[in-house]
Protein backbone atom coordinates (compact mmCIF):
# COMPACT_ATOMS: atom_id res chain seq x y z
CA UNK A 1 0.00 0.00 0.00
CA UNK A 2 1.29 3.27 -0.98
CA UNK A 3 0.42 6.25 1.55
CA UNK A 4 -1.22 9.37 1.02
CA UNK A 5 -0.23 12.41 -0.99
CA UNK A 6 1.89 14.55 1.32
CA UNK A 7 3.51 17.81 1.66
CA UNK A 8 7.39 17.91 2.27
CA UNK A 9 8.51 21.29 4.14
CA UNK A 10 12.65 20.85 4.57
CA UNK A 11 13.25 24.36 7.30
CA UNK A 12 16.51 26.06 7.93
CA UNK A 13 15.94 27.10 11.49
CA UNK A 14 14.40 24.84 14.34
CA UNK A 15 12.24 28.16 14.80
CA UNK A 16 11.11 27.80 11.31
CA UNK A 17 10.28 23.92 11.88
CA UNK A 18 8.35 25.54 14.97
CA UNK A 19 6.79 27.70 13.51
CA UNK A 20 5.38 25.60 10.61
CA UNK A 21 4.50 22.48 12.82
CA UNK A 22 1.98 24.78 14.93
CA UNK A 23 0.60 26.60 11.89
CA UNK A 24 0.21 23.33 9.99
CA UNK A 25 -1.59 20.97 12.89
CA UNK A 26 -1.52 17.70 10.48
CA UNK A 27 1.77 17.80 10.21
CA UNK A 28 4.43 15.32 11.78
CA UNK A 29 8.20 16.09 12.08
CA UNK A 30 10.71 13.37 10.05
CA UNK A 31 14.11 12.57 11.33
CA UNK A 32 15.04 9.04 10.15
CA UNK A 33 11.89 7.62 8.99
CA UNK A 34 12.12 4.10 9.99
CA UNK A 35 9.02 4.61 12.22
CA UNK A 36 6.88 7.00 10.48
CA UNK A 37 7.18 5.99 6.78
CA UNK A 38 6.22 2.16 7.48
CA UNK A 39 3.20 3.60 9.42
CA UNK A 40 2.44 6.00 6.47
CA UNK A 41 2.15 3.36 4.20
CA UNK A 42 0.16 1.29 6.28
CA UNK A 43 -2.02 4.51 6.49
CA UNK A 44 -2.27 4.29 10.14
CA UNK A 45 -0.19 7.77 10.31
CA UNK A 46 -1.82 10.08 7.64
CA UNK A 47 -0.10 13.63 7.92
CA UNK A 48 -0.89 16.59 6.23
CA UNK A 49 3.11 17.54 5.40
CA UNK A 50 6.38 16.23 6.62
CA UNK A 51 9.06 18.74 8.17
CA UNK A 52 12.25 17.21 7.72
CA UNK A 53 14.25 17.66 11.22
CA UNK A 54 17.50 16.90 9.03
CA UNK A 55 19.06 20.43 8.57
CA UNK A 56 18.70 21.65 11.56
CA UNK A 57 22.05 20.40 13.36
CA UNK A 58 19.39 18.13 16.04
CA UNK A 59 22.82 15.26 15.91
CA UNK A 60 25.33 14.20 18.14
CA UNK A 61 25.98 14.20 21.83
CA UNK A 62 27.82 15.73 24.69
CA UNK A 63 29.41 14.21 28.20
CA UNK A 64 29.81 15.51 31.52
CA UNK A 65 30.75 13.57 34.61
CA UNK A 66 26.86 13.33 35.61
CA UNK A 67 24.92 13.15 32.25
CA UNK A 68 25.34 11.92 28.34
CA UNK A 69 22.78 14.76 26.60
CA UNK A 70 21.77 12.91 23.03
CA UNK A 71 20.79 15.17 20.28
CA UNK A 72 17.06 13.82 18.89
CA UNK A 73 18.17 13.29 15.81
CA UNK A 74 21.43 11.18 16.23
CA UNK A 75 21.53 7.66 14.49
CA UNK A 76 21.75 4.68 16.31
CA UNK A 77 24.95 3.81 14.04
CA UNK A 78 26.30 7.01 15.54
CA UNK A 79 25.56 6.56 18.97
CA UNK A 80 27.06 2.58 18.49
CA UNK A 81 30.24 4.03 16.97
CA UNK A 82 31.36 6.16 19.62
CA UNK A 83 33.41 4.50 22.55
CA UNK A 84 32.46 7.43 24.71
CA UNK A 85 29.16 6.40 24.40
CA UNK A 86 29.54 2.65 25.44
CA UNK A 87 31.27 3.54 28.38
CA UNK A 88 28.81 6.00 29.26
CA UNK A 89 25.64 4.52 28.48
CA UNK A 90 26.49 1.00 27.99
CA UNK A 91 22.61 -0.22 28.32
CA UNK A 92 21.42 2.41 25.26
CA UNK A 93 24.47 0.71 23.35
CA UNK A 94 23.56 -2.82 24.21
CA UNK A 95 20.07 -2.38 23.34
CA UNK A 96 20.38 -0.19 20.07
CA UNK A 97 23.00 -3.31 18.83
CA UNK A 98 19.90 -5.25 18.67
CA UNK A 99 18.10 -2.98 16.50
CA UNK A 100 16.82 -3.92 13.20
CA UNK A 101 19.58 -4.41 10.44
CA UNK A 102 22.23 -1.96 9.73
CA UNK A 103 20.23 -0.36 6.94
CA UNK A 104 17.73 0.69 9.74
CA UNK A 105 20.57 1.40 12.94
CA UNK A 106 22.18 3.46 9.77
CA UNK A 107 18.73 5.68 9.58
CA UNK A 108 17.08 5.07 12.82
CA UNK A 109 17.03 8.30 15.41
CA UNK A 110 16.66 7.92 18.47
CA UNK A 111 14.14 10.84 19.17
CA UNK A 112 12.31 9.14 16.27
CA UNK A 113 12.26 6.18 18.16
CA UNK A 114 10.90 7.69 21.52
CA UNK A 115 8.52 9.73 19.60
CA UNK A 116 7.19 6.71 17.61
CA UNK A 117 6.43 5.15 21.09
CA UNK A 118 6.03 1.82 20.19
CA UNK A 119 5.52 -0.65 23.22
CA UNK A 120 7.41 -3.16 21.44
CA UNK A 121 10.58 -0.67 20.67
CA UNK A 122 13.80 -1.09 22.70
CA UNK A 123 15.27 2.32 23.28
CA UNK A 124 12.22 3.51 25.09
CA UNK A 125 12.44 0.44 27.55
CA UNK A 126 16.13 1.56 28.68
CA UNK A 127 15.62 4.99 28.21
CA UNK A 128 12.68 4.67 31.53
CA UNK A 129 15.51 2.29 33.23
CA UNK A 130 18.06 5.11 32.82
CA UNK A 131 15.67 8.00 34.07
CA UNK A 132 16.04 9.70 31.29
CA UNK A 133 14.73 13.52 30.79
CA UNK A 134 13.53 14.39 27.21
CA UNK A 135 13.89 18.31 26.52
CA UNK A 136 10.82 19.39 24.58
CA UNK A 137 10.72 22.55 22.33
CA UNK A 138 8.08 24.44 21.06
CA UNK A 139 7.38 28.71 19.81
CA UNK A 140 6.58 29.37 23.98
CA UNK A 141 10.24 27.54 24.76
CA UNK A 142 11.62 24.32 26.18
CA UNK A 143 10.43 21.71 29.06
CA UNK A 144 12.30 18.97 30.16
CA UNK A 145 9.73 15.58 30.60
CA UNK A 146 10.91 12.18 32.61
CA UNK A 147 10.77 9.68 30.92
CA UNK A 148 8.41 8.09 33.33
CA UNK A 149 5.51 10.96 32.21
CA UNK A 150 6.57 10.49 28.69
CA UNK A 151 4.71 7.77 27.54
CA UNK A 152 1.26 8.04 27.43
CA UNK A 153 0.36 4.51 25.87
CA UNK A 154 0.68 2.82 22.14
CA UNK A 155 2.04 5.50 19.86
CA UNK A 156 1.36 7.96 22.12
CA UNK A 157 3.91 10.85 24.56
CA UNK A 158 3.38 13.94 25.80
CA UNK A 159 4.37 15.92 23.42
CA UNK A 160 1.80 18.45 21.68
CA UNK A 161 1.63 20.15 18.45
CA UNK A 162 3.87 22.06 17.33
CA UNK A 163 6.19 20.40 19.39
CA UNK A 164 9.02 18.86 18.79
CA UNK A 165 11.94 16.27 20.51
CA UNK A 166 15.07 18.03 20.85
CA UNK A 167 17.74 16.75 23.02
CA UNK A 168 17.74 13.49 25.63
CA UNK A 169 19.00 13.59 28.94
CA UNK A 170 20.61 10.25 29.92
CA UNK A 171 22.44 10.56 33.89
CA UNK A 172 25.57 8.03 33.72
CA UNK A 173 25.43 5.36 35.94
CA UNK A 174 29.34 4.23 36.31
CA UNK A 175 28.37 2.35 39.51
CA UNK A 176 25.43 0.11 38.02
CA UNK A 177 26.09 -3.06 36.16
CA UNK A 178 23.80 -3.51 33.09
CA UNK A 179 22.41 -5.45 30.78
CA UNK A 180 19.52 -6.11 27.88
CA UNK A 181 17.64 -9.05 27.34
CA UNK A 182 15.58 -9.53 23.97
CA UNK A 183 13.61 -12.54 22.91
CA UNK A 184 12.72 -12.36 18.83
CA UNK A 185 11.83 -15.12 16.70
CA UNK A 186 14.79 -13.75 14.64
CA UNK A 187 17.53 -11.19 14.23
CA UNK A 188 16.25 -8.25 13.68
CA UNK A 189 12.37 -8.51 14.86
CA UNK A 190 10.45 -6.22 17.38
CA UNK A 191 10.57 -8.05 20.59
CA UNK A 192 8.44 -10.31 21.80
CA UNK A 193 9.43 -9.46 25.29
CA UNK A 194 12.22 -7.42 26.42
CA UNK A 195 14.22 -6.33 29.59
CA UNK A 196 16.73 -3.62 30.54
CA UNK A 197 17.97 -4.17 33.79
CA UNK A 198 20.43 -1.93 36.04
CA UNK A 199 21.97 -3.42 38.88
CA UNK A 200 23.44 -1.70 41.83
CA UNK A 201 25.08 -4.06 44.24
CA UNK A 202 27.13 -3.57 47.70
CA UNK A 203 28.35 -6.52 48.87
CA UNK A 204 26.15 -9.47 48.54
CA UNK A 205 23.26 -7.50 48.28
CA UNK A 206 21.12 -5.36 46.25
CA UNK A 207 21.59 -1.41 46.75
CA UNK A 208 19.43 -0.55 43.75
CA UNK A 209 18.44 -2.33 41.10
CA UNK A 210 15.94 -1.01 38.08
CA UNK A 211 13.89 -3.01 35.83
CA UNK A 212 12.13 -2.37 32.59
CA UNK A 213 10.25 -3.86 29.63
CA UNK A 214 9.14 -3.68 25.99
CA UNK A 215 6.05 -5.34 25.16
CA UNK A 216 5.10 -6.48 28.65
CA UNK A 217 2.27 -3.14 28.74
CA UNK A 218 0.74 -0.50 26.43
CA UNK A 219 4.09 1.56 27.27
CA UNK A 220 7.94 0.65 28.50
CA UNK A 221 6.84 -0.79 31.94
CA UNK A 222 8.38 -0.48 34.81
CA UNK A 223 8.78 -3.56 37.66
CA UNK A 224 8.67 -1.20 40.71
CA UNK A 225 7.36 -3.78 43.20
CA UNK A 226 10.22 -5.96 42.05
CA UNK A 227 12.65 -4.01 42.25
CA UNK A 228 11.37 -2.89 45.70
CA UNK A 229 11.28 -6.35 46.86
CA UNK A 230 15.24 -7.04 45.68
CA UNK A 231 16.71 -3.67 47.45
CA UNK A 232 18.54 -5.39 50.89
CA UNK A 233 18.73 -9.15 49.58
CA UNK A 234 20.99 -11.54 47.68
CA UNK A 235 20.60 -12.38 44.42
CA UNK A 236 19.75 -16.38 44.83
CA UNK A 237 17.50 -18.60 43.44
CA UNK A 238 14.31 -17.73 45.64
CA UNK A 239 14.69 -14.18 45.65
CA UNK A 240 14.69 -14.12 41.58
CA UNK A 241 11.91 -16.23 41.17
CA UNK A 242 10.25 -13.81 43.49
CA UNK A 243 11.13 -11.13 41.62
CA UNK A 244 10.27 -12.57 38.43
CA UNK A 245 6.64 -13.28 39.88
CA UNK A 246 6.72 -9.15 41.05
CA UNK A 247 7.34 -8.02 37.91
CA UNK A 248 3.57 -9.33 36.53
CA UNK A 249 2.06 -7.16 39.04
CA UNK A 250 1.03 -4.06 36.38
CA UNK A 251 2.22 -5.33 33.42
CA UNK A 252 -0.47 -6.09 30.97
CA UNK A 253 0.88 -7.55 28.19
CA UNK A 254 -0.69 -7.30 24.55
CA UNK A 255 -1.44 -10.23 22.51
CA UNK A 256 -0.72 -10.48 18.88
CA UNK A 257 0.93 -12.00 15.90
CA UNK A 258 3.89 -12.98 17.60
CA UNK A 259 2.79 -14.25 21.07
CA UNK A 260 -0.38 -14.67 23.37
CA UNK A 261 -0.41 -12.75 26.47
CA UNK A 262 -0.05 -15.80 28.67
CA UNK A 263 3.14 -16.70 26.60
CA UNK A 264 4.55 -13.23 26.94
CA UNK A 265 3.78 -13.30 30.86
CA UNK A 266 5.92 -16.49 30.81
CA UNK A 267 8.68 -14.58 28.90
CA UNK A 268 8.14 -11.12 31.57
CA UNK A 269 9.73 -14.31 33.91
CA UNK A 270 11.77 -15.64 32.31
CA UNK A 271 14.03 -12.23 30.82
CA UNK A 272 13.82 -10.99 34.86
CA UNK A 273 15.57 -13.78 35.83
CA UNK A 274 18.00 -14.02 33.02
CA UNK A 275 18.83 -10.25 33.19
CA UNK A 276 19.14 -10.11 37.41
CA UNK A 277 21.96 -13.26 36.55
CA UNK A 278 23.35 -11.04 33.57
CA UNK A 279 24.19 -8.54 35.36
CA UNK A 280 25.22 -9.39 38.61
Amino acid sequence: MYPREVGYFRPSTIEEALKFLEKEKDSRPLAGGQSLIPMMRLRVANPSYLVDLTPLNMNGFNLSDNEVRIGATTKYSEILSRTELRKATPLLVKALSQVGDSQVRNMGTLGGSVCNADPASDSPAVLLAAEARFVVKSVNGEREVKASDFFKGPFTTQLKQGEILREIKIPTHADYKTTYVKLVRRAGDYAIVSAAVMLKMKGEEVEDVRLSYASAADRPYRAKEAEEFLKGRKLNEENLREAAELALKGASPPSDVRASSSYRKELIKLVTMRGLRGAS
